[in-house]
């Protein structure tokens, strides 16, 4: 999996089906400090229910693999 959600220490994979969705439940905790549910999955692809509470952290990381990164820019 390409895509990915960083919560502190911790990576997670997410499904491609699952980006918009994933995408959406994340910017809503974080901007509304609500907690959500999250279908994600861990280094060995299994998945696993994450709960975010927006409240609760400071940051994360979405990383939808969307475009170059900037070292891969010419």
């Amino acid at each position: 999996m390409t895509k990915k959600l960083i919560i502190g220490g911790q990576e997670w994979g997410i499904a491609d089906a699952d980006a918009e969705g994933v995408a959406r439940l994340v910017r809503d905790a974080m901007l509304n400090g609500i907690t959500v549910e999250l279908t994600l999955y861990d280094a060995h692809e299994n998945a696993v229910t994450v709960f975010l509470n927006g409240a609760a952290t400071s940051s994360v990381v979405l990383d939808l693999d969307s475009g170059p990164r900037p070292s891969q820019m010419s």
